[in-house]
């Protein structure tokens, strides 16, 4: 059977974001979720997630996204003179910039800061904007793995190999092509499924999402605001679930991996 996690990335990030998982989770198909601790909602994400237990909460590391939880004297490496994150990936990806213990030393405040919000240990990682590509931001979400047991979302089966090769937990495969404008409607993401429930491999995937709420901030601040609506709709239309169901595939948290 197809076991299929569906993780809501952003929790924290705007209360529309935080509304529109919430939303998603109830009456339709996400699962999981993780966590921008830095972001203006997180505390209310953090209220959400400790009245809703059936929702599963990881973390997701942030380096581009607002300012530090250390102090930024600590990570010269991965802030800007003002002391905030840069706001692009490509300010890491490719570029060698960030020094893997700074990010280790970040990643675990992200993570302290989450347990404390949410009253648990959060169960998985991963990172915002993928940054995880980077070998050194890599290196750094594979210790954090190892000292807290979390688990760890892979971008591709290289990346999965080299996860369980350090001892790190993981999916047998994610799916990141529910994103962008023009592949975020019902007709793609039946497809998507349609492929999972074909395979009839006996793996564990995980696919990625980004519901959301309208949200004025959001609006403001943010070019994917819109897709977000859009996502939403799409992860609670009838016909998606439908999908789920006559393809067999069972929807699960990432207590799967216990």
């Amino acid at each position: 059977m197809t076991r299929l996690i569906v993780n809501a990335d952003d929790f924290g990030r705007a209360s529309g974001v935080n509304a529109g998982i919430v939303r998603a989770h109830r009456h339709g198909i996400v699962t999981a979720t993780t966590l921008m601790v830095g972001a203006p909602a997180s505390e209310d994400a953090g209220r959400i997630a400790r009245s809703t237990p059936s929702l599963d909460v990881g973390v997701h590391l942030t380096l581009t996204y607002g300012r530090p939880v250390t102090d930024p004297e600590r990570i010269p490496s991965l802030v800007d003179p003002g002391g905030a994150f840069p706001r692009e990936p490509a300010a890491f990806l490719g570029r060698g910039r960030a020094t893997r213990d700074e990010a280790l030393i970040e990643y675990r405040a992200q993570h302290a800061r989450a347990t404390d919000l949410l009253g648990r240990a959060p169960t998985h990682l991963d990172t915002h904007h993928w940054l995880h590509d980077e070998s050194a931001l890599e290196w750094a979400i594979v210790a954090l793995a190892l000292e807290t047991g979390a688990a760890v979302r892979p971008h591709d089966d290289r990346q999965r190999d080299r996860l369980r090769a350090a001892g790190v937990r993981t999916v047998d495969r994610y799916r990141r092509d529910f994103q962008h404008a023009g592949h975020v409607d019902v007709p793609t993401l039946v497809r998507i499924l349609d492929e999972l429930g074909a395979d009839q491999v006996d793996g564990l995937t995980e696919l990625g999402c980004h519901p959301g709420e309208p949200d004025p901030e959001l609006e403001r601040t943010s070019a994917y605001a819109a897709l977000r609506v859009t996502e939403l709709a799409t992860l609670t239309d009838p016909r998606v679930r439908a999908t789920v169901e006559r393809n067999g595939i069972r929807l699960v948290t990432y207590a799967a991996l216990s």
